[in-house]
């Protein structure tokens, strides 16, 4: 029997403040929040209706290196209205790169709280 992947289950995020996390995912890109729960005994767990967890980073050793030295380059989102998202961004004060013509789409770049490159797509 061969087996497929069929797509992404759920991308889990470690962050160095949930609070901020949230505004980010949430307030700003629009994310919901399915459930509030623990994760790994005592930190806090966000989980997402778009399939995204956001956990707070083991306080034993907190991970804090760069960027170019993380395994994950960029996470990519399917976004609409992007130029409304960047606007939003922007008057919160995200520095973003876009939106401009990608190979996916409408595509901008974007860092969250903890410097983790995000890309919002919209299809065209």
């Amino acid at each position: 029997m061969t087996q497929h992947v069929e797509g992404l289950s759920h991308l889990l995020l470690q962050v160095t403040d949930m609070q901020a996390a949230e505004h980010f995912y949430c307030d700003l890109l629009g994310m919901t929040v399915r459930s509030r729960e623990t994760f790994g005994g005592d930190r806090p767990l966000i989980v997402t209706h778009q399939g995204m967890g956001i956990t707070l980073l083991p306080s034993v050793p907190p991970s804090t290196a760069p960027t170019e030295n993380r395994n994950v380059e960029h996470i990519a989102f399917w976004v609409t209205d992007i130029d409304q998202l960047a606007e939003t961004l922007r008057g919160e004060g995200v520095q973003i790169d876009g939106p401009k013509p990608s190979s996916y789409g409408q595509s901008m770049y974007a860092l969250d709280p903890d410097g983790n490159r995000i890309e919002c797509i919209e299809r065209i």
